[in-house]
């Protein structure tokens, strides 16, 4: 992929969030490259395109921004029944957007991740990730 090339270290994908005009087609073109890391933010997400993140390698992303969270509880139950990993994210476009762990906690519970896979998402994947791509 030319991010990469470029010096892309992590790779995100602007999902099919159901706020926003994407065009259809974007989450399953993004979950069959495996040169992508992170889904964000994927709506509606099919299991089909979830098991293709699983399987590709992409994870994807349980949003905090205001309308993009509204497909957060679909997201994590697809990934859930798949097998695919999530992690917590702001999608920050400004200073105020910014989470603190406490908030982003409450992020995946409202969601309906249990404790556990709140500190997977917010904690294990997020460290798998950067070590998989030489980051840490």
């Amino acid at each position: 992929m030319r991010a990469r090339g470029l010096g892309a270290e992590i790779i995100v994908v602007h999902g099919e969030t159901i706020v926003e005009p994407v065009i259809p087609g974007t989450n399953h073109v993004a979950v069959s490259c495996p040169e992508v890391d992170i889904l964000a933010h994927p709506g509606l997400i099919t299991v089909d395109d979830a098991e293709l993140a699983r399987e590709n390698g992409v994870t994807l992303e349980l949003s905090a921004r205001k309308g993009h969270c509204l497909g957060n509880g679909h997201v994590a139950g697809v990934a859930r029944e798949v097998g695919v990993p999530v992690v917590i994210d702001t999608d920050t476009h400004a200073p105020g957007d910014l989470l603190d762990y406490d908030m982003a906690r409450r992020v995946g519970l409202g969601a309906g991740l249990d404790e556990s896979e709140v500190e997977e998402a917010l904690v294990k994947n997020p460290r798998k990730l950067l070590k998989g791509n030489g980051i840490i």
